[in-house]
């Protein structure tokens, strides 16, 4: 919870500036090493600490980095078919006849977490899961 908790502050973070690219040569240094090949970079600096939003292998993902240029957090929406067995196992018993509408993973301090949200004919949901299968429901919403 605590890292949830951590990439919840990094992204709710009102953004001070906006470019293409960083101005911190440590930041920029590891970003390269960690995502080569990314394409249509765009740089957020934060209060204390930069987000990078990008295309990598056609993906979209978002990178956080502290001022010395450690990455603290990624994000990328996926499919289902990329959820770990454990996950989609569960949520298939446990929502059955839902349809699964977005899945976004993000990934902290070595740990993986996915956001979810399901569709039923009545209500939208939205869980968390981690990677071992343990889901919690976050949001349930009646639809109007």
């Amino acid at each position: 919870m605590k890292k949830l908790l951590l990439l919840a502050a990094i992204v709710l973070t009102a953004a001070a500036s906006f470019g293409r690219d960083v101005h911190n040569r440590k930041v920029q240094f590891a970003f390269d090493r960690a995502f080569a090949g990314a394409n249509n970079v765009s740089w957020y600096e934060l209060s204390d600490n930069y987000m990078a939003k990008f295309t990598l292998n056609s993906r979209k993902i978002t990178a956080h980095f502290d001022r010395a240029g450690n990455l603290l957090a990624t994000s990328r929406i996926i499919s289902d078919a990329e959820l770990p067995t454990q996950v989609i196992n569960k949520l298939i018993r446990k929502y059955p006849n839902q349809k699964i509408h977005t899945i976004v993973e993000y990934a902290v301090e070595g740990s993986t977490y996915y956001a979810l949200t399901i569709e039923s004919g009545t209500h939208w949901t939205t869980l968390r899961a981690d990677s071992f299968g343990e889901i919690t429901m976050l949001t349930k919403l009646t639809k109007a």
